[in-house]
């Protein structure tokens, strides 16, 4: 189908190539914009659609000086010179951008005719494409960085999420008689964390058996002052009451349910074995058997120097006093590891807010009174005594 362009230019018509300002051979790269980075992409095109788009490129040349219409060819063109990793979905908007600059070239080379209206109404349609081209493209390229800024908003909000949870502390629940205080630990605390984000709150969760069954609510304390978040919002104020007493908010069903997934698991108890995290030595033995073992070491040093001076006749009724000993605690073995694992349950401490490490009794007293917060040494929690 002839373009509404076939006509005889007055001087020999610039290639293809030049006109849109394509060269693949000398410019191997990706003719896609990146809105991330504000530029053009700078990824390589494959050496095969490089050859094809150069072809292409010769034919549309071609059918340009014979009068053709090279729409279709540009349509297929594109794909050719962007990366097929990012930027194939820019192949519509590239084309309508090299039909625009296709068009404005062919009509600065049209030659002055001397009726002057056709020219104006032919100059109008011009610019009206070329607008509606524009805006396409401009339009295009908002939807892309809108789509790029949406997805970067939705992993700020993840992460802020997940920090909020990590920070509050565990939730406990029986069935529906959860009642869930919102309050802050300090007034310095509230206004620090609530600065740059003031959808934050600290929350504390209790339960109480004492409330009826089908009823939840949220007392939040009117000193705190705190903004209620988005995960409040569908709640109805009760009545109005004294300043002195809490102010109850009742939760509707959407509400309970977002406070049942806020919910983190128990901490469990891991098994006694390894090292202290704190003294660095065996779980399986005490602060009391290391010192006992010391003090037994040094009486053995005493007596080997009296062992010294004693006769052949006093060894062989040690060996025979040992082998008696041996078979008593045969006998008694069982009752003895019973003894060791209540021993070492009395000497052994555990993480009961989070990681559920255990450490020796004596040495994370030593940690709490020394260190500037009552935390876990793993996690960081607070430690439950």
């Amino acid at each position: 189908m002839p373009s509404r362009h076939s006509y005889v230019a007055s001087s020999p018509l610039a290639p293809l190539s030049e006109i849109i300002k394509l060269e693949p051979e000398k410019e191997p790269w990706c003719a896609g914009y990146a809105p991330s980075q504000g530029r053009r992409c700078h990824a390589r095109t494959n050496a095969r659609g490089r050859s094809s788009a150069m072809m292409l490129l010769n034919e549309g040349t071609k059918d340009l000086r014979a009068g053709r219409s090279i729409d279709t060819l540009l349509e297929d063109l594109a794909p050719h010179v962007l990366c097929t990793r990012f930027h194939q979905s820019q192949a519509s908007d590239l084309t309508r951008r090299w039909k625009r600059q296709v068009r404005t070239y062919l009509d600065s080379q049209v030659p002055s005719t001397p009726s002057a209206r056709p020219m104006r109404l032919s100059s109008r349609s011009i610019y009206r494409e070329t607008a509606e081209d524009d805006i396409e493209e401009r339009t295009a390229l908002l939807y892309q960085r809108l789509h790029d800024i949406t997805e970067e908003a939705r992993r700020l909000e993840v992460a802020q999420y997940g920090l909020s949870i990590t920070a509050n502390p565990p939730i406990h629940r029986e069935g529906r008689n959860t009642s869930v205080v919102v309050g802050s630990r300090s007034a310095g605390s509230v206004s620090s964390r609530n600065t740059p984000q003031p959808n934050l709150i600290d929350r504390t969760v209790r339960s109480r058996s004492t409330e009826s069954p089908n009823q939840s609510a949220i007392t939040v304390p009117r000193p705190a002052q705190a903004q209620v978040s988005r995960q409040t919002r569908a709640v109805s104020v009760s009545s109005p009451r004294p300043a002195t007493s809490p102010t109850v908010v009742r939760v509707s069903s959407s509400t309970r349910n977002q406070a049942r997934r806020d919910v983190t698991p128990q901490a469990n108890r891991r098994e006694v074995e390894g090292e202290c995290g704190i003294c660095l030595c065996n779980l399986q033995i005490s602060q009391q058997d290391l010192d006992a073992d010391e003090e037994e070491e040094s009486e053995h040093s005493d007596d080997d120097d009296d062992d010294d001076d004693e006769d052949d006749d006093d060894e062989e009724e040690e060996e025979e006093e040992e082998e008696e000993e041996e078979d008593d605690d045969e006998d008694d073995e069982q009752t003895e590891a019973e003894d060791k694992d209540e021993h070492q349950d009395e000497e052994l401490v555990w993480c009961k807010a989070r990681c559920g490490i255990n450490f020796h009794k004596q040495c994370i007293d030593q940690w709490l009174q020394t260190a500037p917060a009552p935390t876990c040494p793993a996690c960081r929690s607070h430690w439950k005594h």
